[in-house]
């Protein structure tokens, strides 16, 4: 696990102070070693690349894992971030065409891989990735990124040329980086509470795609999407019980290929199916006891320490619990703006942020349960939307009866959906279920155009290989909402920290087998992730599982009371408002307004820790100011 970051262009915008100064902006992905690279092609000389790297030694802790890392002759070099977990059996088959190794790491399996196999050496990378790879025979860069997105990358054209990195802030430490913020991705993060790719929050910045690669030559770059987990072809079970006996197998071989480390290793462990799951096969896997972490609240209401003590309890972990305060929620909350170098308002990130600090004191390695939720059917809006589906099938009068009665919910998305009810346009319900507001809104807030249906989840949601209007709405978190908010939730936290977290739910095995399993066999007995639970009674009491759904997230409303009051009043007046020229202050009045319909307190103060997890992040990060 490390992070990397590069130029590629002429030979004046790849210049190694700058990129020494790109990568120092990743020291804390990776602490452990650095490492710069540049090279000049073209017929003249005229052209340059450069890769920066920070290590973060996990696998092959010795030199010979330094990066960038080139084979022997020089033709190829390699910047990579993450793991690939079946790097030894592609090194055994590389072996036995007659390739020969330096080091016993993952970083040199991809080189090599790609020396005898070409691009098509990507799609049978099985791990979390994302990385920068150069051949000087043909004079093409090649990024890549991992199926699930993972892992995360970005870029930004330059003339040519292309700046690339693991975080958006190592592209601003270029000076030819565009500040220039795109209002159209700020309108679709109100919308959602993160950024949705490939957009990111500036104009010219992207990030590249799960399972996509960009390939260099020649000043142009073309996109190549390599591998997609859904389209696979998984032969369907004929049973539930062979579905989780499947499922069994796949998650268990996951855990094992995930638990290789050269360094100390540990789990989250929160007491729900997924963490359960997940560690219950680490602990019939370890040779000792498995060391798992997790948090609780000193607020009652929220504090769910005990479930994941339990379960430690009857597994056999090393637990170690932290009980968080309301002054530690108000420092992390403090530090986000940094923590996380693009607006993000999932409020999930403080206690990640609290456990993975947590967790490093002890360990360098720890697996997660993230996953479950977008595979199996876990999130309340998948429910929605499949109770949903049969009423386009009603008359139109009856349906406009409906949408006008759920038009009066308390609940922003379902009133959203309710609007697009009578039209029966399954992707505009889709899209109303994810989002707390309309366009006309966000239209006024952000300006024209702002306010469309977020385009990313409309694309995601059409080309979702299933047929069926539910199962596409799954494919499309999978795709969206879980590498734009979930993963990139944990990717920043633990890197923060420099520990590296592992996600067996989402190898590319179970993901496809996951999203190719019949609904059917995703909600039985009025419950979600049939498979996945099945899997964890095998090891784990039901009585010690079966609760309701309660995310990770924290009582903002509450614990943050006086610092919203604080930073409204700061972020929220209409004379920053018209300085920063962003967000509209009428447009803010107006958001703010249709909140108080909503009757749920933690609601309103989701909608105003969007604008204001915005602010501060504009602020920290463009105005150079430090409140609190």
């Amino acid at each position: 696990m490390c992070g990397f970051c590069g130029v590629i262009g002429s030979v004046e915008d790849v210049v190694a102070d700058e990129i020494a100064a790109m990568s120092k902006t990743l020291a804390h992905r990776g602490p452990d070693d650095s490492g710069i690279w540049c090279a000049r092609f073209g017929r003249n000389g005229d052209g340059a690349v450069g890769f920066g790297h920070r290590r973060l030694s996990i696998i092959d802790l010795s030199p010979l894992g330094h990066q960038p890392m080139s084979t022997p002759d020089g033709a190829l070099t390699v910047a990579f971030n993450g793991e690939i977990y079946n790097f030894q059996d592609l090194r055994c088959e590389l072996q036995a065409e007659g390739v020969s190794f330096a080091s016993h790491c993952d970083t040199e399996v991809i080189l090599q891989g790609f020396a005898r196999w070409g691009a098509g050496s990507f799609a049978r990378l099985n791990g979390m990735f994302a990385f920068a790879l150069w051949d000087a025979r043909s004079e093409e860069l090649h990024l890549v990124r991992d199926p699930i997105g993972i892992k995360p990358l970005y870029y930004q054209p330059i003339d040519g040329g292309l700046l690339f990195g693991s975080e958006l802030r190592a592209l601003r430490a270029h000076e030819r980086f565009d500040p220039a913020i795109d209002r159209g991705a700020l309108g679709r993060y109100l919308r959602h509470g993160y950024v949705c790719g490939p957009e990111t929050i500036y104009r010219n910045a992207r990030r590249l795609q799960p399972g996509s690669r960009l390939r260099w030559k020649s000043g142009a770059f073309t996109l190549h999407e390599y591998s997609r987990p859904s389209d696979e072809r998984i032969e369907i079970p004929a049973s539930f019980d062979e579905a989780v006996d499947r499922l069994d197998v796949l998650l268990g071989d996951a855990v094992e290929r995930q638990m290789i480390s050269d360094v100390p290793l540990g789990a989250f462990l929160s007491g729900g199916i997924d963490s359960s799951t997940v560690v219950s096969l680490m602990q019939e896997r370890a040779r000792g006891r498995v060391r798992t972490f997790s948090i609780g609240f000193e607020d009652e209401r929220w504090n769910e320490a005990e479930h994941a003590r339990a379960v430690a309890d009857h597994l056999g972990t090393d637990h170690t619990e932290l009980v968080v305060s309301a002054d530690d929620a108000r420092r992390v909350a403090y530090e986000l703006p940094d923590l996380y170098d693009e607006p993000f308002a999932d409020s999930s990130a403080i206690p990640t942020v609290l456990l993975s600090r947590l967790t490093r004191k002890f360990v360098k390695v720890a697996l997660s349960g993230d996953g479950g939720d977008e595979l199996f059917g876990g999130y309340p809006q998948h429910r929605r939307f499949h109770q949903l589906l049969p009423w386009k099938r009603l008359p139109l009068a009856l349906r406009r009866g409906i949408g006008s009665v759920m038009s009066r919910f308390p609940d922003g998305a379902a009133r959203n959906a309710a609007r697009h009810l009578a039209t029966g346009d399954e992707v505009e319900i889709a899209a109303s279920l994810e989002s707390l507001f309309g366009s006309e809104v966000l239209e006024t807030t952000c300006g024209p155009g702002a306010g469309r249906l977020a385009e990313p989840f409309v694309e995601a949601f059409r080309r979702a290989s299933a047929t069926h209007g539910t199962r596409r709405i799954m494919h499309a978190d999978a795709r969206l909402y879980l590498p734009d908010d979930i993963l990139t939730k944990v990717d920043r936290a633990s890197m923060s920290v420099a520990l590296e977290a592992r996600v067996p739910i989402l190898d590319t095995r179970v993901v496809a087998f996951g999203l190719a399993l019949p609904l059917e066999m995703i909600w039985r007995d009025g419950l979600a992730k049939a498979p996945l639970r099945a899997v964890a009674y095998r090891r784990i009491p039901r009585s010690l599982l079966d609760r309701p759904k309660h995310g990770f997230g924290i009582p903002i409303h509450s614990l943050l009371a006086d610092e919203l009051r604080q930073w409204e009043a700061q972020h929220l007046d209409h004379r920053r408002l018209h300085e920063d020229g962003l967000l509209d202050p009428a447009g803010v009045d107006v958001m703010r307004r249709e909140s108080m319909r909503w009757r749920d307190p933690s609601l309103r103060a989701s909608l105003l820790w969007r604008l204001l997890c915005f602010q501060r992040w504009y602020a920290w990060n463009h105005r150079g100011e430090r409140d609190g």
